[in-house]
Formats: C-alpha cells, sequence, structure tokens
C-alpha cells in the first residue's frame, strides 16, 4: 500500500509515545509481552506481543515472532509479523520473514524477503484478544 504525506507524523509521534526501551547492547533471549510500546536497539531472540507499537532501531536485530498494533522496522527482523494495524520497513530496515497486516509500507533502499497476506480484521482480531488475555492469566 502507498503512504500518504502523514505517515511521517505517525512515525515520529510512534517514537515518542515508547514506554519500554531496550537499548543497545541489550541482548535477551525469551518472549516479551508489553501493554504499552517497545523500542528495541538491542538484540531479541524470543516472540514478541505487544498491545501497542514496536520500533525497531537502525541497530534492533530481532529474531522473532512479533505480534504489534504497529511495527516500525529500521534495523534487521529475522520471523513473522503480525501488525494489527500498519508495518513499515524504512530505508536501513531488513525483514526476512511473512507479514500479515492492514497497512504496510515499504520504503526505497528496505529489503523484504518474505510474502505479505492482509489482516482479516475482526476473526484475527479476535484471535489476538485471546491470546493475550491467556498471557495476562498466567
Amino acid at each position: 500500500m502507498l503512504g500518504n504525506k502523514n505517515d511521517g507524523k505517525v512515525t515520529e509521534e510512534m517514537k515518542s509515545k515508547v514506554e519500554t526501551i531496550l537499548g543497545n547492547g541489550t541482548k535477551i533471549e525469551g518472549d516479551l509481552f508489553t501493554k504499552g510500546s517497545l523500542r528495541v536497539e538491542g538484540e531479541v531472540i524470543g516472540n514478541i506481543k505487544a498491545e501497542g507499537d514496536l520500533f525497531v532501531g537502525e541497530k534492533g536485530k530481532l529474531k522473532t515472532e512479533i505480534d504489534a498494533r504497529n511495527v516500525i522496522i529500521a534495523g534487521t527482523v529475522n520471523g513473522n509479523i503480525v501488525a494489527r494495524e500498519k508495518l513499515e520497513i524504512l530505508p536501513s530496515g531488513q525483514l526476512n520473514g511473512d507479514i500479515k497486516t492492514k497497512k504496510l509500507k515499504i520504503e526505497e533502499g528496505a529489503v523484504f524477503i518474505g510474502s505479505s497476506s492482509p489482516l482479516n480484521g475482526k476473526s484475527d482480531n479476535d484471535k489476538y484478544k485471546k491470546e493475550a488475555a491467556s498471557t495476562r492469566k498466567k
């Protein structure tokens, strides 16, 4: 999907509303769940579920399955992604994996190796809510 003039504002807005930051030099092995938004500048090996947004910084390296509202990739991601609203790959971004999302924006210079399919709205969102609820009960 082609972006519009407001896409830059959305990206900047997402960056400024991040509750959790995993800085450069940080390495996490294991699954992460957050009710808010997450920015990753370090390395993550494991699954990530975010009720909010996920921003992968230029130095971020993820080997993971991702489920988040919006996903912005400026670093490297190896794994599949479900972005419930929008997925954006910036010029420095690399994604090796499959995508499921409502809106997709891949900027010139970005690398995407995989397949993409549209998110089917209600049924996929219901599945996410059930998974999130079961994760919170544990």
